[in-house]
Order: C-alpha cells, then structure tokens, then sequence
C-alpha cells in the first residue's frame, strides 16, 4: 500500500493520545475520590457535633476543587460519575453544615457546580437530616427533632417536581422513592418518641403529686 506508513503512524499518534488520555482520567478520578472520602468525614463530624472539624474538611475540599475546576467544568452535566458523585457528596456534606451552623442551604451559585449534582447532593441529604432527627430524639430534643423532619418533607416535595419525565435527572427517580421511604419510617419513630415523652411526664407528674401527698402527710 502508498500509504501505509503514514497510516501506521496516525495509529501510533491515537494509541499514544488515548493513552494519555487514560492516564490523565484516573488521576482525576484519584483526586475525586479524595474529595469524596473528606467530605465523607466532614458529615461524620458534623454527626458528633465537631462542627469546627467539619468545617475545616470541607474547606480542604473546596480548596481541591478549586484546583480541580482548572481542568473539569464541574457545570457540565456529561461529568464522568466518579466526579458526579464526589460533587453530589460535597453538596451534602456543605448543605447539612450550612443548617447545623446558619439553619440555611446553599445556593447552587455558591457551590458553582452543575444543576444535576446539586439537586442529586440534596436528594442524598435527607439520609443524613434522618440521622439528625434521630440523634435529636435520642437527646429527647423533640422540637429540634420535628424542625429536622420537617425540612426532610420540603425537600422531598420540592425534588418531586423534577420526577418527570424520568429522563430529566436519571438517578433521581430511586433516590425519592428511598426519601419517601425515609419519610415513613421518620414520622412513625417521632410519633412513638413524642407519645412516650409525654407518658414519661404524666407519670412524672403523677409520682411527684403522690410524693408530695406523702410528705404534707
């Protein structure tokens, strides 16, 4: 063949391209997955009430990403998942600091990251606004407790509006389903929670009252 050679040369030039290509992924891949686990350990501070702890993790990270934003747009909606779901993490872990610290959520402008991450970061946050709820309950902070549980049912019923078509944000469709689930079992564990509460104090206030006979006898 004429031209064979130069051929050979072109799939020499596209095998060396793609593999560094290749190289270059699993790098970002690497650091990705570094912003992922810190925010993972910022959620898990924020749970043991380190909100200084948390706030420094999630500084590193947000200084990771600020590094990382030179060579990913994190507002392309065709991210790779490994980015998607560090990025989703990072929203969770910055949204539940935001409420413990500010009692607000971040706006997506804040974050600078794409549409889809923000509301699948938001979706996954009311897994970690159930663990609030129940540590609440746990402290018998019932009040604080339903202000948790009611911030889970604003966000399930605003995320519903995106269910449709099913195609808009794939993924989200199972995450309600988990968050209605999460829903349920919540308010059956409150109830319980606020019905022994206020047992507690009536037989409370009962013995107190029988004690208080007791001594003016």
């Amino acid at each position: 063949m004429k031209n064979i050679e130069k051929i050979l040369e072109e799939i020499r030039k596209i095998h060396e391209r793609m593999i560094e290509e290749y190289e270059e992924k699993n790098k970002l891949q690497t650091k990705f997955r570094e912003i992922q686990r810190i925010c993972g350990e910022a959620v898990t501070a924020i749970h043991r009430g380190k909100i200084e702890e948390a706030e420094e993790k999630i500084k590193r990270a947000e200084e990771k990403i600020k590094i990382e934003k030179v060579k990913v747009n994190l507002k392309n909606s065709t991210l790779n998942s490994t980015v998607t779901t560090a990025i989703q993490e990072y929203v969770e872990a910055k949204s539940l600091l935001e409420i413990e610290k500010n009692n607000r959520l971040p706006t997506i402008d804040e974050l600078e990251i794409s549409e889809k991450a923000y509301i699948l970061g938001l979706a996954d946050l009311i897994g970690e606004l159930r663990r609030r709820t129940l540590n609440h309950l746990i402290k018998g902070e019932i009040e604080k407790a339903k202000e948790k549980f009611g911030l889970m049912i604003i966000l399930h019923q605003t995320l519903q509006q995106l269910e449709y078509p099913r195609s808009l944000i794939p993924g989200l469709r199972s995450k309600l389903d988990a968050m209605r689930r999460i829903i349920e079992d919540t308010e059956k564990i409150i109830t319980q929670a606020t019905i022994s509460l206020k047992l507690y104090e009536k037989l409370k206030e009962i013995y107190d009252e029988k004690k208080l006979d007791e001594i003016n006898f």
